[in-house]
């Protein structure tokens, strides 16, 4: 699309822009008309051979029941379906949750614009939680949005699906932040919001809680029942995001009381950083992000997609190697799911 193609009318609270002339959601995602590939147009190339491997039956799938590319003049049912497409590639190549929350909120915005409030909000949830998990993973965020704009992103999502508690304590964490933290433009938004949220807070009745409210009684019933302490539910909610404890309900209620505490602290990842003693860490982007940049050998991998060579520490879900020695093993919450998690010295 052409600069000034199109004309800003409105912005809602989420920085969702009503337009006149065409619409740029319309434009973000490319489809190859050969083979299916689908990607956010400003991250077209950006396909690891790794990614690939993963994608390869997929667009096996997709060439079978037949490619379609995307129209140069879009339609929002097409835009949709682009999109989607694209959420679809994203979860399985295993890109960072940033990119997955920005395509999922994306999709919302577009079902906004179609009057699809349902579908508006299921995807809303699905663009909170992956904003959450790029929070906890401290990735490298977009210049653009830094982490006063990921923070009020979360507040206002918060917000919109009638969290007002946590939608004020995220609003909170934006204002509270040192001056040279922040962007001015998300400090003066999440003032505004801090305000209007009160005001909604005061509002709403004990009985009016959406799921949230629901999955947080059913979280802290179990804590309850199983003598752990109330603030473990906190620790969830914020390693994990609503969403992925509600999808991993059947795992967590299988976990003893020293488990669940190892899921809610993140303790697998205190480990790696402990173990790994200034190594050079490959895998995961979110732990790379999270650490400070290191060289040392041997390198320390973290769930890569096939077994590394030694000598080098091994951070997997395997429960068994060739050769080595096991220096951790716990529960940890890994790639959306919470799975055993064991950290591997392989020997040569």
């Amino acid at each position: 699309m052409k600069y000034g193609s199109y004309t800003v009318t409105s912005r809602d609270s989420d920085l969702h822009n009503w337009v006149t002339g065409p619409n740029p959601i319309h434009y973000l995602p490319v489809v190859c008309g050969n083979c299916g590939y689908a990607a956010l147009e400003s991250k077209f190339e950006e396909l690891s051979p790794e990614e690939l491997k993963k994608l390869l039956p997929y667009l096996a799938k997709k060439r079978v029941t037949g490619v379609r590319a995307l129209s140069h003049e879009r339609t929002a049912e097409e835009a949709l379906e682009g999109l989607t497409q694209v959420f679809e590639q994203y979860q399985l190549r295993g890109v960072d949750p940033y990119t997955l929350g920005y395509t999922a909120h994306s999709i919302a915005w577009l079902h906004r614009e179609m009057g699809m409030s349902e579908k508006e909000k299921e995807w809303l949830e699905k663009a909170l939680n992956f904003y959450l998990k790029a929070y906890e993973s401290s990735m490298k965020l977009p210049e653009a949005i830094g982490e006063s704009g990921l923070s009020y992103l979360i507040a206002d999502l918060y917000g919109r699906l009638g969290e007002y508690r946590y939608a004020l304590q995220w609003a909170s964490r934006v204002v509270q932040m040192p001056a040279d933290k922040k962007k001015p433009l998300f400090d003066q938004l999440s003032r505004e919001l801090w305000q209007n949220l009160r005001e909604r807070n005061k509002e709403q009745p004990p009985s009016d809680q959406p799921w949230q409210g629901k999955v947080k009684q059913l979280f802290l019933q179990l804590l309850t029942s199983r003598n752990i302490s109330t603030s473990v539910y906190d620790s969830l909610v914020k390693n994990m995001g609503l969403w992925s404890m509600l999808e991993s309900l059947e795992q967590i209620k299988g976990l003893s009381k020293e488990e669940l505490q190892q899921v809610a602290s993140f303790e697998w990842v205190e480990k790696v950083k402990e173990l790994s003693k200034g190594k050079v860490i490959v895998g995961l982007a979110t732990i790379e992000a999270a650490c400070e940049p290191r060289d040392g050998e041997p390198a320390v991998y973290v769930f890569p997609d096939a077994e590394p060579k030694p000598p080098c520490l091994w951070v997997c879900d395997k429960d068994r190697v060739t050769k080595g020695r096991l220096l951790w093993q716990g529960f940890g919450f890994v790639k959306g799911s919470v799975r055993k998690v064991y950290i591997w010295e392989v020997l040569a």
